[in-house]
């Protein structure tokens, strides 16, 4: 099911104090970037590499509701978690508990396909026995941006971790188209693999995310003026989809955008 959101008609006015954009251009990188943050409350461990790290956001006043995020970047290592800490501490600062994974990347020793996938794996492995022994939220939310998304709807049939929605913001949902464009991030598929999808099929088949088997809902939040993920990669049979107009591939990541209303309101619903 899909639905569109004009930028007019999304929430606005909120404790963010959102406002709508009339000029239809996204959210920068640079933008996010820039967030005020702080650093996280707790850091824990899921494995030996220094890389194999949660971030734990606690929220400013106790939760009921906890949110899991796997962090965007192209699976690239240049792009790590850094860039979401000013996102992370504002919905702490919202009242969310938010777990923040980092992992190993392109580029990092143990990562690229199948490492990265592993170790996201084993991070939500860890967060499930966390819970466990330090008790469950009263709602579990496992979000994934860009790339992130597209670990976070893979990896969401493969854990223990049983979370009641799963949100991909901008998420690659398939791999093996996405690796056929021509932005930077998309000619980044072939390092990620291992190799082009002609020439390693099986791989690129284990690492396309199967919606059938993701036994809990999903939501693909998708902008329509992103120039990183195609609109099209928001397409997926039976999955409800909320597209918003101008909203660009960072606007996810910033409070004070329509965008981010959008998903507050989906984390929280």
């Amino acid at each position: 099911m899909k639905r569109i959101v004009g930028l007019l008609l999304v929430v606005v006015g909120s404790q963010f104090g959102c406002v709508s954009s009339e000029s239809g251009q996204g959210v920068s990188y640079q933008q996010v970037v820039e967030l005020p943050s702080r650093s996280a409350t707790s850091i824990y461990r899921y494995g030996e590499s220094p890389l194999q790290v949660i971030h734990h956001y606690a929220a400013a006043q106790p939760a009921r509701t906890a949110l899991v995020f796997v962090h965007g970047g192209c699976w690239l290592q240049a792009y790590d978690i850094s860039h979401s800490k000013g996102w992370m501490t504002h919905l702490a600062d919202a009242g969310i508990d938010v777990y923040g994974i980092e992992y190993r990347r392109t580029g990092d020793e143990g990562g690229g396909w199948p490492g990265t996938k592993n170790d996201v794996v084993a991070a939500l492995n860890w967060l499930d026995s966390h819970f466990k022994q330090a008790g469950q939220p009263d709602k579990l939310v496992v979000a994934g941006h860009s790339a992130g998304g597209h670990l976070a709807l893979l990896t969401a049939s493969k854990t223990t971790l049983n979370a009641d929605k799963v949100i991909g913001l901008a998420a690659i949902t398939d791999i093996t188209s996405y690796a056929e464009g021509t932005n930077s991030c998309q000619q980044a598929v072939p390092a990620f693999m291992g190799g082009e999808p002609q020439h390693r099929p099986d791989a690129y088949q284990q690492a396309q995310p199967d919606f059938n088997q993701i036994n809990t809902k999903v939501t693909l939040l998708q902008g329509q003026a992103d120039t990183i993920v195609p609109v099209g990669q928001a397409s997926v049979a039976g999955v409800q989809t909320e597209l918003v107009e101008g909203a660009g591939h960072f606007d996810w990541l910033y409070p004070q955008s329509p965008a981010f209303s959008l998903f507050y309101n989906q984390v929280i619903q």
